[in-house]
């Protein structure tokens, strides 16, 4: 049975319904053009670097990592938004708002090499929208939740 090794909670910044979440010593550091495109999908992965779409285009989404030592049990709430293999040399990722830079520390993972990475989505989509739409002011916070398992496909 696999277990949870470490947990780290990040608000990280959505612009223009995504963010991304990199190796943290990527080349595209400050260069986010170089990031893979969504295309119409719910990830999208580049060597070491992921795209998230979200369902709201500009807030701030609670994200949580949880860095796995095996495969972990599927999560009850429903079926994951999308599975995906990161390449991570450094060891360590960090998450992005797309435009304006890293959200918080790195999350160090256990080591340089390819991981298996989850996603959840919580929360979002139309009726997310319209509360943020009908606050005054508008929200920003509270409006989508994210789980984002990691796990070691094959250490460096």
């Amino acid at each position: 049975m696999t277990a949870v090794v470490h947990v780290f909670e990040r608000l990280v910044g959505v612009e223009r319904a995504q963010f991304a979440l990199c190796d943290a010593e990527a080349p595209f550091g400050g260069r986010p053009w170089q990031l893979p495109a969504l295309d119409g999908r719910e990830l999208a992965v580049n060597g070491s670097g992921l795209m998230v779409a979200s369902t709201v285009a500009m807030h701030d989404a609670d994200v949580r990592f949880e860095v796995w030592d095996g495969p972990p049990p599927e999560q009850p709430a429903g079926p994951p938004v999308g599975e995906c293999v990161l390449d991570v040399p450094s060891g360590a990722v960090t998450a992005w708002a797309v435009a304006h830079g890293p959200a918080g520390e790195p999350v160090e993972l256990g080591g340089p090499g390819a991981y298996a990475v989850r996603l959840y989505r919580h929360g979002g989509g139309p009726e997310a929208r319209a509360r943020q739409r009908a606050a005054d002011p508008p929200l920003f916070t509270g409006l989508e939740r994210y789980v984002v398992q990691l796990w070691a496909r094959v250490r460096g």
